[in-house]
């Protein structure tokens, strides 16, 4: 099912309401967010219209996943997917977790 939520975003001290119509998979750990922004008219600086965004469930809560194809654009796209991420996160009441030492490749 999908759904919609707005998302509040600054950049160059402009704030922007960008609607983002998303919905949400679980297959086994693997979470996804498939995303699709649904203005007709987006700002200059936002790179793209569709995107998903992957996290693993686990007991504790979500823990995003690195993804490079997100990464690829301006850091004002990058910082969008996250604060779209998040919000989506709080309508959903999902918990996010921090990336544990075993995902970061750092040694305990």
């Amino acid at each position: 099912m999908s759904k919609v939520i707005t998302v509040h975003s600054s950049f160059n001290n402009t704030t922007s309401e960008i609607q983002v119509n998303y919905s949400v998979r679980l297959v086994e750990t693997t979470h996804t967010i498939a995303c699709s922004v649904i203005n007709e008219h987006i700002p200059n600086w936002l790179q793209l219209r569709k995107f998903e965004i992957v996290s693993v469930h686990e007991k504790q809560g979500y823990v995003p996943l690195f993804n490079e194809i997100n990464n690829e654009k301006n850091l004002a796209t990058i910082l969008f997917i996250d604060q779209v991420y998040t919000d989506i996160m709080k309508a959903e009441k999902l918990k996010v977790k921090a990336a544990a030492a075993e995902y970061a490749g750092v040694a305990k």
